[in-house]
């Protein structure tokens, strides 16, 4: 509760005005009663017309004045909780960020989105008006409580013994909401993690007619969530019986004061403004208790989202690490061994040094742990054991954002953002020129097809590159490579997705970008493999 709370710390300032507005708007809410009293017995019973305009002007103006303020303090809390929330959901951002590939790989891509979409939003009511309702529910009850001892000591003391059953009933209506609302975050994020993967894969289940098969996934993840909504709303109903208590003593309290109002004990005003307070008297109790089962359900979700955050990366720099310049690019993997789960090891004491300036192609059958090298190289994961030197300095030495400046990495499967043509090449070297995005997407055999697109280099490539084919999405990656221009160069089946024709232009284009540059290659085609200065063979691990 306390760590949640510190994020509101930049806005405490604002949240204390909150307060503030919210202690007055629930005052100005007790004028009503009060009104209702003089109304009936200086007004209608007496025939006291000077004092009914003055009456009418005064609830006109705390009428109007509630409204105001009211209004004032839902923008203000809703400015804050907002605010407070971005805050919470960057920290949340930028530690996916620097958590390895060993913790986002593990989960998918719907489950981390839930951090975002469904727990934070829950956590968000502390740090709007929540807290405050608490603290001015708190002070409404003292006050009415004392107004009621004023009009009617004996009634309020029959009333006061029935408040704490009731905030009992309702605590323990909390506790099975907190675990009942747990179970409905959790099915939430199961949903929308199985939503966002069937959606990415639309295509694939087209292609091997797997509709049926993930239309029953989906619809089973749907009704699995409702079930989990209807116990809470079934749980939820136990509140009720607090409600029937309430109304009981209320019961009572109008059946006593009717009888002395009879017996001309209690003016009839007083009897109306009693019952009013009374069922204000109610109101922060389970107010209250309504923001403690809030507060448990948004301290369920913390859990879940300080989790993520606690969780220490794998890959970290040192305290001394420094930026990586003036490489040379010698690369040595020294007794390096690494697994992804201790039962399915993936390299065991491989050595291998690439000379600066050599082209290597890494060959080997699939799942021998080429692509895994390049992943430790660039430390998307540290070795389990040995270690990864550039110019005979330990990778570990360098800072992660200089390390990587100075690879140019293509992918396999490149990965474009929706966003424009020329936006995609300049992640490359953000600060280049259009001429130098001109100049990369022609060496790279893009600038043909880019030029013919709709709108040219300012064509929108739609997600994940939908709006190309295999192709031009590697021919752009391969543009984006040429634009950073680094002194290492991987590629990683940089060319599968091209035709005969355009990968020997391409190749001839890669040949010169290689010159002087340090390069590893995977690849399965001879004509790749047969480009490189040597060989490498990656051996399959027996298991």
């Amino acid at each position: 509760m306390f760590r949640t709370l510190t994020f509101l710390k930049p806005w405490l300032g604002w949240h204390t005005l909150g307060l503030f507005l919210t202690i007055l708007v629930a005052g100005l809410a007790l004028v009503q009663p009060w009104v209702s009293r003089l109304l009936i017995d200086k007004v209608l019973i007496e025939g006291n017309t000077e004092l009914l305009l003055k009456i009418c002007f005064a609830y006109l103006g705390a009428v109007v004045l509630g409204s105001l303020v009211s209004m004032g303090m839902s923008v203000l809390f809703g400015w804050v909780g907002q605010s407070t929330a971005i805050n919470l959901k960057m920290a949340l951002y930028k530690k996916l960020n620097i958590l390895s590939m060993a913790f986002t790989g593990r989960k998918r891509v719907g489950e981390l989105m839930a951090g975002f979409t469904s727990d934070i939003p829950v956590m968000q009511s502390l740090y709007s008006s929540t807290l405050s309702s608490t603290i001015s529910e708190i002070v409404r009850f003292f006050v009415v409580l004392a107004v009621m001892l004023s009009i009617n000591p004996r009634l309020t003391l029959l009333a006061v013994p029935s408040i704490p059953l009731f905030a009992v009933i309702i605590a323990l209506a909390g506790t099975m909401l907190k675990k009942a609302s747990a179970e409905v975050q959790g099915k939430r994020a199961f949903f929308t993690a199985t939503l966002q993967e069937q959606l990415s894969g639309l295509r694939t289940s087209a292609a091997f007619n797997l509709e049926e098969r993930e239309s029953v996934k989906f619809k089973s993840s749907m009704t699995d969530l409702m079930h989990s909504s209807i116990r809470l709303m079934v749980k939820g109903f136990v509140l009720n019986t607090g409600s029937l208590l309430a109304s009981a003593t209320l019961i009572l309290v109008i059946w006593l004061g009717g009888k002395e109002v009879i017996q001309g004990q209690m003016e009839v005003g007083v009897l109306i403004a009693f019952i009013s307070y009374f069922g204000m008297l109610f109101g922060p109790v389970s107010s209250i208790a309504g923001v403690a089962t809030q507060i448990l359900k948004a301290m369920g979700a913390a859990e879940r989202v300080f989790t993520v955050i606690d969780t220490e990366p794998v890959v970290t720099e040192l305290p001394g690490a420094v930026e990586l310049t003036g490489v040379k690019g010698e690369i040595e993997f020294r007794n390096i061994s690494f697994s992804y789960s201790e039962e399915s090891p993936v390299l065991r004491n491989f050595n291998e040094v690439i000379h600066a300036g050599e082209t290597v192609a890494l060959s080997g059958d699939s799942g021998s742990g080429k692509t895994t090298l390049i992943s430790l190289l660039l430390r998307f994961f540290d070795p389990d054991q040995g270690e990864i030197l550039i110019d005979g300095n330990p990778v570990n030495d360098f800072t992660l954002e200089s390390l990587r400046r100075n690879i140019g990495v293509v992918f396999q499967d490149p990965f474009l953002y929706h966003c424009s043509v020329a936006e995609n090449i300049l992640l490359g070297r953000p600060g280049a020129s259009m001429d130098e995005v001109f100049a990369a997407a022609r060496a790279a055999y893009a600038h043909e097809f880019i030029t013919a697109l709709p709108d040219g280099y300012d064509t929108l490539v739609g997600e994940r590159g939908s709006s190309l084919s295999g192709g031009q999405v590697q021919r752009l990656a391969l543009a984006r490579v040429f634009l950073k221009d680094p002194p290492v160069i991987i590629l990683d089946e940089a060319t599968s997705a091209l035709d005969s024709d355009n990968e020997f232009r391409i190749q001839e284009a890669v040949s010169h970008l290689l010159r002087n540059r340090t390069c590893i290659v995977i690849a399965h085609r001879q004509s790749t493999v047969e480009s490189a200065d040597r060989v490498v063979k990656v051996r399959l691990l027996e298991h």
